[in-house]
């Protein structure tokens, strides 16, 4: 009778064992699913390419209608972090909404007028990541931008030395970068500067910018 009594016993022991073994490895299976779902979802976020033209952003016509735009805007970007904010410059502060990919890599600011935050001023493409109708991007050199846009430039240099490289009958044109120095008579002179074409030569793209034409 004992040993019967030991026997069941035992049986019983293996049985909860088995059980609980089992249980566990259910109880991990959903987790490690989870965590293999959570990782691809943040994988596959939909960067959109950025395009700005003439006359668009991407979909929306610019310049925007006088209204709030940053909730058509943030959904339209999202995953993209699409932000407003106040700018300051020399005169009145300004609001801009800005697009990024995340903190530490902005993609567009968009600046308003001061006397009106619903009218949009400025576009300024600050990445590689965007790019114009044109097929330029951020970085492009004087001489690509000449092949894939074939226009007769203007250049100018203001008094903050920042150089840019325009046509008058188009909304985009480009801050440049240069590889050179200015010298003091060029410095003297930002009036009538104007960058020979070897200068040029050594210039890159830093930023692409949308301001309508009057």
């Amino acid at each position: 009778m004992k040993q019967i009594l030991f026997y069941i016993l035992l049986i019983g022991l293996i049985s909860c064992s088995t059980n609980s073994q089992d249980k566990k490895v259910v109880d991990k299976k959903p987790t490690e699913e989870s965590q293999i779902e959570t990782k691809t979802v943040g994988q596959t976020k939909d960067y959109r390419e950025i395009v700005i033209s003439e006359n668009s952003l991407d979909t929306f016509s610019i310049p925007f209608p006088e209204k709030n735009m940053l909730m058509p805007l943030k959904n339209y970007y999202e995953p993209y972090l699409v932000e407003a904010n106040i700018g300051q410059q020399e005169g009145p502060d300004f609001t801009y909404i800005d697009i990024l990919k995340d903190d530490d890599n902005p993609i567009a600011y968009l600046n308003f007028d001061p006397d009106n935050k619903f009218k949009l001023d400025e576009i300024r493409i600050v990445s590689s990541s965007a790019i114009d109708q044109y097929g330029v991007r951020v970085g492009d050199t004087y001489q690509e931008v000449r092949e894939k846009r074939n226009n007769d430039f203007k250049n100018s240099t203001n008094y903050h030395q920042h150089t840019y490289l325009y046509t008058d009958s188009s909304n985009i044109y480009y801050e440049l970068i240069s590889d050179f120095t200015m010298t003091e008579e060029m410095l003297e002179n930002l009036d009538e500067l104007e960058l020979t074409e070897e200068q040029l030569q050594k210039c890159k793209v830093e930023y692409i910018i949308w301001r309508k034409r009057k």
